[in-house]
């Protein structure tokens, strides 16, 4: 049966079409009908055309869908008879660049981010005279280079929140509670080393906390949990059946009959969680999805967008979605309705609006600044605190971006901040840059133990003020300020001097003045 297209499916389908000399990239999000808008484009056009995708799920889902629209498909993957002579091949990726290629006027990349692999290479670089076209939800690559060495134009068919607007998907309401401590992880290829992050995150309290949270907040909602590990994905399944709810876990050794029995009872109800690793996140679709548990920390906004976008499918009474994170990356990437400005080439993607939220200090839902109390309890900010909430506006894309009265709140911040700056090895000013970004104001921080401390200036222990004040002598004797300078940047923290405070470097001056004199 052939799908109608929505008016704003039909307009990417011209763009797409008017683009085909310059290699497009179809930009839609999750649940808009990526695969239905390029079906409607493969029966518009009526070539020899070659459907890539690098896993079953989105094979499958590719062929089922150009089949109903009349179209006649081969399959090119191991277990499926050759049909050589149908219009549209369907191919896995990894056994096409094995195999001789069939012909193709029209090539469709499906999760095209994932396109720069050298088995894409190797097939794309087979058919120089084709179109190319991809589909992705997310135009961009985990480790930070761009797609523009293979495409040339992006066609974006709808933002997230324009189809929440309109009702096609749901906004979730998210609640962020507990994260580990990311401090001291490194980035390997674009994302979070996973084993020192498992270590991390797969401990009794948060696993504990996962299960809380979705009782009070979730409970009785199909729910999908994405983990660090399959260690991790399994103590989560164990923590709530210990708690008495129907779980299941999967992750890549699953086998296939059992893996779809599995998903076939969450889709039922009769199991409400199924905990993952890595399987769910792409080519898997339960519009009746209800609530997903985020307890993989990501450094990758491809990642974040593409596990929230598995809740927020419309369905037939299915009254909402709902995000638990447990991993803060909402603090990170923002809420999955705030506008991209996505590109092509290299550069990291940045919002083109602020992420402009705060934390409800009663039940923990994250809401936007311009609210005057949280939508889900009624808690309001004391006035000062919405008065210091309120961003100014000094130019393009310049506004606070996150505020809250708790300093809890704020250490928790900066110690996300510190994580991915350690991670990607930017210098100590990029943590407070993106700070001062979030809060409008400048952090007063401490070296404790070898980590950088956010320091709270009303509550501060003697111990705390004096290593603010080494680390402002530090910087004062790096730079080559005058000796007044670090007395007078602790006086504007603290509203009086250091007096007493002997650092290293006024020890050092002393040591020196005391040898010249012997001299």
């Amino acid at each position: 049966m052939r799908h109608e297209l929505r008016d704003y499916q039909r307009r990417a389908v011209e763009g797409v079409t008017a683009a085909l000399n310059r290699r497009p990239i179809l930009v839609a999000p999750t649940g808009s009908g990526k695969t239905v808008m390029a079906t409607a484009m493969v029966e518009q056009l009526d070539v020899p055309t070659l459907w890539l995708a690098h896993r079953k799920e989105l094979i499958d889902q590719a062929a089922k869908r150009l089949e109903a629209h009349g179209l006649v498909c081969g399959i090119i993957m191991a277990g499926y008879a050759p049909m050589p002579l149908a219009q549209v091949q369907v191919a896995s990726v990894q056994t096409l660049v094995r195999r001789d290629k069939p012909q193709a006027d029209l090539i469709v990349v499906d999760e095209c981010h994932h396109a720069t692999a050298d088995s894409y290479q190797s097939v794309l670089d087979a058919y120089p005279q084709a179109h190319v076209v991809g589909l992705t939800a997310t135009p961009f690559r985990l480790d930070g280079h761009g797609l523009n060495d293979l495409f040339g134009e992006l066609v974006v068919a709808a933002y997230p929140d324009e189809l929440c607007a309109t009702g096609i998907l749901h906004r979730p309401k998210v609640w962020a509670s507990k994260s580990p401590d990311l401090r001291g992880i490194k980035v390997i290829a674009g994302d979070y080393s996973i084993g020192a992050l498992a270590a991390r995150t797969n401990t009794p309290e948060l696993n504990a906390d996962v299960v809380a949270t979705w009782l009070k907040r979730a409970a009785g909602r199909r729910t999908v949990a994405f983990a660090v590990d399959v260690a991790h994905s399994m103590a989560i399944t164990a923590a709530f059946r210990q708690a008495g709810v129907a779980a299941e876990h999967i992750d890549g050794s699953t086998p296939r009959d059992e893996r779809d029995a599995i998903l076939a009872r969450l889709a039922s109800g009769q199991t409400l969680i199924v905990s993952n690793c890595m399987v769910l996140t792409e080519g898997w679709d339960l519009p009746a999805l209800e609530c997903a548990i985020i307890a993989r920390p990501t450094a990758s906004l491809n990642l974040h967008l593409q596990m929230i976008g598995r809740v927020m499918r419309a369905a037939d009474g299915k009254d909402g979605a709902v995000v638990l994170d447990h991993a803060g990356n909402h603090h990170i990437h923002g809420l999955v309705t705030r506008r991209l400005n996505y590109s092509l080439n290299g550069e990291k993607v940045g919002h083109s609006e602020p992420l402009g939220l705060r934390r409800c200090a009663e039940c923990g839902l994250l809401f936007e600044l311009h609210l005057e109390c949280c939508p889900e309890c009624g808690w309001t900010p004391a006035p000062e605190q919405q008065r210091r909430d309120r961003p100014d506006v000094h130019g393009a894309g310049e506004l606070a971006e996150f505020d809250d009265s708790s300093f809890e709140y704020r250490r928790q911040i900066w110690n996300l901040i510190e994580a991915e700056r350690e991670a990607m090895g930017y210098r100590e000013g990029w943590s407070f840059y993106r700070f001062s970004e979030r809060f409008n104001v400048t952090p007063v921080v401490a070296e404790l133990d070898g980590l950088l401390e956010l320091i709270d200036p009303h509550n501060a222990t003697l111990e705390q003020k004096r290593a603010v004040f080494e680390r402002l002598a530090r910087i004062a004797g790096e730079r080559g300020f005058k000796s007044g300078w670090a007395s007078h940047r602790y006086h504007e923290t603290f509203g009086c001097w250091p007096r007493g405070f002997v650092t290293e470097v006024r020890r050092e001056r002393m040591r020196e003045r005391f040898m010249e004199a012997g001299a």
